[in-house]
C-alpha cells in the first residue's frame, strides 16, 4: 500500500470564468498563508472552462497545487469532484472572489487540534 503524506487541509476553489483581478488576489492571499504549503493542497476546479485556467493563472508556487477541469456545468458537480480528489484531513472551500487572511489556515489548524 502506498504511503501518502498527511495534509491538514485541502483548499478547494470552484470557479467558472473568474474575474481575473479578483482571482489573482485570492491566489495571492493563499500564496501568503503562514501555514507551510507542505501541510495543505490547493485544488482549483474549473467548471466547464472556456479555456484552461492553467494558461492564465500560475500555481507553480504551490507544491501541492493543481487545476482540475470539471466538464459538468454546476457548482455542486465541481464541489463533489474536488472532495473526491482531495487528500487533506479537512476541507476549506474558498469562493473565487474571497481573499483569506494570511493566518487563516494556521488558525483553522489550531482550532481543529484544540477541538
Amino acid at each position: 500500500m502506498a504511503h501518502h503524506k498527511v495534509l491538514a487541509f485541502s483548499v478547494i476553489i470552484c470557479t467558472r470564468r473568474p474575474r481575473e483581478d479578483y482571482f489573482r488576489r485570492v491566489l495571492d492571499g493563499l500564496r501568503q498563508q503562514t501555514l507551510p504549503k507542505e501541510k495543505w493542497e490547493l485544488l482549483v476546479l474549473s467548471i466547464a472552462a472556456d479555456g484552461p485556467l492553467s494558461g492564465r493563472f500560475d500555481l507553480s508556487w504551490h507544491p501541492n497545487g493543481r487545476f482540475i477541469l470539471e466538464e459538468k456545468i454546476a457548482k455542486t458537480h465541481s464541489m463533489l469532484r474536488g472532495i473526491t480528489e482531495s487528500k487533506g484531513d479537512h476541507l476549506v472551500i474558498v469562493d473565487d472572489d474571497n481573499v483569506l487572511r494570511t493566518d487563516y489556515l494556521e488558525n483553522a489548524l489550531k482550532i481543529s487540534e484544540e477541538y
